[in-house]
Order: C-alpha cells, then structure tokens, then sequence
C-alpha cells in the first residue's frame, strides 16, 4: 500500500561545516566505485596546487603506492574522515608549512591522537568565504536540510564569516577543547559545547571494538578512564555542554562510566551527548538514559552492516546501530534524548530517510514518526518534504520550499 507523506525540512544534528562547507566545491569520490574511474578524475585536477578530494571508501577500493606516484599533488581524504592519503608532490608541498603532520599522519594511532588537528588542517587547504558556505548552504535546501550543526568550528575567521552571514540561524557552533582556547571571550559565548573524541572509526578500523578486526586490527580508546575523567572535569568548569565521539562498544561504555563517576561527584553539563553510539550494549544504553545522556546518531551509518562485510565480524554487523534496542528497550525517545544527523556521509532527506526506514537489518528500522521527532524541523515554516512510499522503499521524492 503506497503512503503520501509530508514532513518538514531536516534538522541535522551532526555535520561539519568548516569541513564539507569550504571543500564542498572539491573532488568528491563518494559516488565511485570503480578504482579506474577515481584515478583517472584524480589525473585531472590541478599539477601545481595542492588539491584535496573527499568521500574515498576502503569498502570500495584500496590506492596503492604507484597509484599515488602517479597523482598531482592531491590530499585523499577517507569517507569516515579518520584516515587520508597524500600523493608524494602533495607531501612535498607541505611538509615544510606542516612539517609534523607530513610526517606522521600514515600513523593511525599518531591520527586519532590528532584527529581535531587533522580536520583543522584539512579545512586550512581552501581559503574560507562567505560564498563557498552559500554554495554549502544552498546545497543543503536541494537536498531538504535547512539546519545543519557544526560540530567542529576550525577557528575564529569562519565563525566571523558564518555569523555575519544569513545562515548563523541554520547552524549551531560546537568545537574542540584547544581551539576554544584560541577563541576571543565574545566568540566562546557563542559556542554551544566542547566536542571529545575516544575513539577512531569503523572505515579506518580504529573504532573501539571489543574485538579484533577481521585482518586482526585492534581498535582502541585515545584516553585512560582517568585521563578522560579529567579532561571532562576541566571542560565542565566552561558551563558548556559536551558532544563526546564514541564508535565502539569500548567507547560508548568508557563515556557512560565516566559521565557516571562525574554526576556522583558533582560535575555536571548542562547536557551531554553521546556522539554516533554504533555499538553499545543494551547495559551502557540503560545507563547512559539513567545519567541523561542524549544520543545523537547517524542512520546512514547502517549501510557500515554491508558496506564493512570485509572488515566486521558478525556480530558488529548484526548490531551496528540497534534502534529498536535502544528505543523499545532501553527507552530513548526520538527529538528528546535520541537525535539524528548524518555527518555528511552523505547529507540530504533522501538518504536519511532510505537509511531510517528501509535499513539493511530490521533492528536498524526507524518509523516515520521517530524519524520525525528526531530529524526534522519543528514545523513547515522553512518548507518541507514530500514523499511516497510502500513497504519496498521510497518511491516518489520532492522538496518544497
């Protein structure tokens, strides 16, 4: 039986605007699938300059080592954002301007380590203007998103340029730790929260997974239980809220105990969220709801069930993003303390809603009203969304603003 439905615009929790904003103009690989095809886009852009490319998944094709030589001077970013490649002219373009991250970041762990520093120095490859965010911005409506979190602010000139502009009303500002430090004190009023990160991610297999990969790769945490108690500790004292990645069971168990340990000693945010959650046990959901923590999850991020068959033992793949656990069991209630966004992989209604109702696994599946309550705009005033739908999928899509 086919469904009309009308929603209104999306409200994205979760993307990065100094990111997917400035390098939206870029290559974008996401689309390719065939490794050919990749190379041959990549052959064409600038021989001088150094150019960066985004959306390139391991899940599709590996680049070697001569595929690289044979490259202008080109930053290949990886899908999750955890990882990136650089072609040897590229290196030899920045390593003296960056000479630390030219010479550490093939290491995993050394990139995790600096994962906030690494999105900051990517962002820093395109000069930021008013008019590449119009191009975001714009790009974002087409595809029925009117708001869209930045949840790593680079520094202080894109702030200037975001709030001067139209859109500071489509966006919210989150950053990490270090770089609100450099913030002026009118800046850091602005900022909604303090971004952490525990852990990597699936597409770099840096996730923290209980278990091994399936090439035997372990992930793991970036900090101790204490040093994580600290940090937060620290940050608490700004009366910011706090946004805290966490991928991997081991992760979403680490944030949970020490939010814990902080709210029996008396620190607290005025919220927490939980950033991603892909992996949590029923136990960790439960007691993250008891202590408050708002999740703030990626439906799109269900397609890593068949997307990382090469690289996740069954069990990851049978429990990547239990919605139904976590709304029927543990009792999350979307557009109260379960949010959804898409970190940009890829943003755009339609996939969010492909991904949330017609999801790979049945446990994965969100209905139209959660999909609603946790996604959408609060009402139609910006514009909103039509569709049709049966039991097979989507079948008819359009934007009205």
């Amino acid at each position: 039986m086919t469904q009309k439905i009308s929603i209104p615009l999306l409200k994205d929790h979760h993307n990065h605007l100094s990111f997917y904003g400035l390098l939206h103009d870029c290559l974008n690989l996401q689309a390719v699938k065939d490794k050919k095809d990749a190379l041959r886009r990549m052959q064409k852009l600038d021989q001088e300059k150094v150019s960066v490319v985004i959306g390139w998944n391991t899940g599709s094709y590996n680049l070697t080592k001569n595929d690289l030589d044979n490259l202008p001077p080109v930053i290949i970013v990886n899908i999750s954002l955890h990882s990136c490649l650089m072609s040897p002219p590229a290196e030899a373009v920045l390593k003296e301007r960056y000479p630390e991250i030219v010479a550490n970041y093939k290491d995993p762990r050394w990139y995790e380590d600096h994962m906030p520093q690494m999105l900051i120095f990517l962002a820093n490859q395109v000069q930021p203007s008013e008019e590449k965010f119009k191009h975001f911005f714009d790009f974002l409506l087409k595809k029925g998103v009117y708001y869209a979190e930045e949840m790593h602010l680079a520094n202080q000139t894109i702030f200037s340029i975001l709030q001067a502009s139209p859109f500071t009303r489509r966006t919210a500002f989150w950053t990490d730790p270090d770089t609100y430090k450099t913030l002026s004190p009118g800046v850091q009023k602005e900022i909604k929260g303090i971004k952490f990160f525990t852990d990597g991610a699936v597409g770099a297999r840096t996730a923290a997974l209980e278990q091994p990969y399936l090439d035997g790769k372990k992930g793991y945490l970036l900090y101790s239980d204490e040093t994580l108690y600290r940090m937060l500790a620290e940050a608490a004292a700004l009366e910011k809220s706090a946004a805290i990645h966490a991928i991997g069971e081991m992760a979403t168990s680490q944030v949970a105990g020490t939010i814990g340990k902080l709210k029996e000693n008396g620190i607290t945010f005025p919220s927490v969220r939980m950033e991603h959650c892909q992996f949590i046990h029923e136990r960790t959901a439960c007691q993250a709801k008891e202590l408050g923590i708002i999740l703030s999850m990626q439906p799109n991020f269900s397609s890593d069930s068949i997307m990382y068959r090469d690289r996740l033992l069954p069990w990851y793949l049978e429990n990547n993003n239990p919605f139904r656990m976590l709304i029927d069991g543990a009792g999350f209630v979307p557009g109260e303390d379960l949010i959804f966004g898409s970190d940009g992989m890829p943003p755009g209604a339609e996939a969010a809603l492909t991904d949330s109702l017609f999801p790979p696994l049945p446990q994965q599946k969100l209905t139209i009203d959660e999909f609603t309550a946790g996604y959408c705009m609060p009402d139609k005033t910006h514009g909103y969304i039509e569709l049709e739908m049966d039991e097979e999928g989507l079948k008819t899509f359009s934007i009205i603003r």
